[in-house]
């Protein structure tokens, strides 16, 4: 443990904090603070000021030039907005600091504890905030952040992937020549989404194969491979976007488990005790929100912050009290869905919401993220000029007498998650 005497402007708010996942900068991540926990990072600028310093060293982590905060992000938040007003997310807020910023002197140097070892930074993490004292101490991590950490890092999902992945491999004889990385591997394991890209699943606490025996031990021996030879690193995988770009690499290279491979109920996997009397599948409770609440949980990236932003209003937006908010959004939802990914897969389509949604579905039942049938049914939503179709959701955004209804909202999400899904995982 190595404390040291930084540059305050060395230091960078961490663009992927726990405390909203990640975003395309600095600004915008100290935007997000304020979005969230402005009361507290008043209270918390207000201390600093008053005493001029910060008692409680940062967190932070070497990255070529420069020094990214890991825990701490509130406090450096603080110290740079009181040195420097301007750079308040709005104009409110700058008024604030310039007021007490007046007067007092800001150290520009700021003692820090610099770690460079990323598991040790996790650990650390893990084991902090544990009260907040109404903002001018640390706050507690809500559910949102520790899903956050927990998907980011694979800790304290309750299931050891990387000792099941192994198990596998183990028997079918497919073991890597070195030692699989165990952190490595459960960070690149991290969430649903990875998991099932490689064919595995832990849902319901219960490790199992969504896909073929053999197409999984394959493309997990490839990526055992991969780590145990360090081919890939834990640098590499650091992020969102660093584990969907090495497994869209695989993907391309015919590695990964195809949708032709799927099982239709997944199977259990080594080591994991069969259930005789497998438990009755709990009611699924009323839709109430476009987006359900057991909606699959998308791994998001910095460049979709604002796709995001909609897609939770979508979840707590009430279909029965704001349709006609709820049918805009949705649109929109649609609309920067498929821009996204028509930008991140280079794909040439005219400037028309139809044919976007047309090549988007296309590619991804290419790629065989999704099946004929459900292809099949895209094309008719698309092309047919009926109540649930890409032409009646423009009419909810341009028509004076075209309103919508809550069991037609939630006929689009039954007919369009899959595909908005597909296409926002990329």
């Amino acid at each position: 443990m190595a404390y040291e005497e930084l540059e305050l402007d060395d230091l960078r708010v961490n663009q992927a904090n726990d405390r909203h996942g990640e975003v395309g900068s600095e600004d915008l991540a100290i935007a997000e603070l304020f979005r969230l926990h402005e009361a507290q990072m008043r209270n918390l600028a207000a201390d600093i000021a008053a005493v001029g310093a910060v008692y409680d060293p940062p967190l932070v982590m070497r990255s070529e030039d420069i020094y990214v905060v890991f825990d701490g992000n509130r406090r450096v938040t603080c110290l740079k907005l009181l040195r420097d007003p301007a750079r308040s997310p709005t104009a409110h807020l700058r008024g604030y600091f310039e007021g007490l910023a007046d007067g007092v002197v800001i150290p520009d140097r700021l003692t820090c504890q610099v770690e460079d070892d990323r598991i040790l930074i996790d650990n650390i993490l893990f084991r902090r905030h544990t009260g907040s004292q109404r903002g001018v101490g640390q706050l507690d991590w809500n559910d949102r952040a520790k899903l956050n950490f927990v998907e980011r890092t694979g800790q304290g999902g309750g299931i050891n992937v990387a000792a099941e992945v192994e198990r596998l491999l183990a028997e079918a004889d497919r073991l890597p020549e070195g030692n699989i990385p165990w952190s490595t591997l459960t960070r690149l394991l991290s969430s649903e989404e990875f998991r099932n890209r490689a064919g595995v699943s832990t849902a319901g606490r219960r490790f199992r194969l969504t896909h073929d025996h053999g197409a999984v031990t394959e493309a997990l021996q490839r990526i055992t491979n991969d780590l145990a030879n360090q081919v890939v690193t834990l640098g590499h995988l650091w992020n969102n976007e660093g584990k969907r770009a090495y497994l869209n690499r695989l993907e391309a290279e015919g590695i990964l488990p195809r949708e032709n491979e799927r099982l239709e109920e997944p199977v259990e996997g080594p080591g994991v005790p069969r259930n005789p009397r497998p438990r009755q599948p709990a009611p699924r409770p009323p839709q109430t929100t476009f987006i359900p609440a057991d909606a699959p949980h998308i791994q998001w990236i910095a460049t979709q912050q604002r796709v995001r932003a909609i897609w939770e209003e979508l979840q707590s937006l009430s279909l029965g009290e704001h349709p006609n908010a709820v049918s805009a959004l949705m649109r929109i939802l649609v609309e920067l869905s498929v821009e996204s990914y028509v930008a991140e897969h280079g794909l040439q389509v005219p400037d028309n919401l139809s044919r976007k949604v047309g090549a988007v579905s296309a590619h991804l039942f290419r790629r065989q993220i999704i099946d004929r049938a459900y292809y099949d049914e895209l094309e008719r939503m698309r092309l047919n000029d009926q109540l649930i179709s890409v032409a009646s959701m423009q009419r909810y955004i341009h028509s004076p007498d075209f309103a919508p209804m809550e069991n037609e909202l939630r006929a689009y999400w039954n007919r369009l998650g899959r595909f908005l899904i597909s296409a926002l995982n990329r």
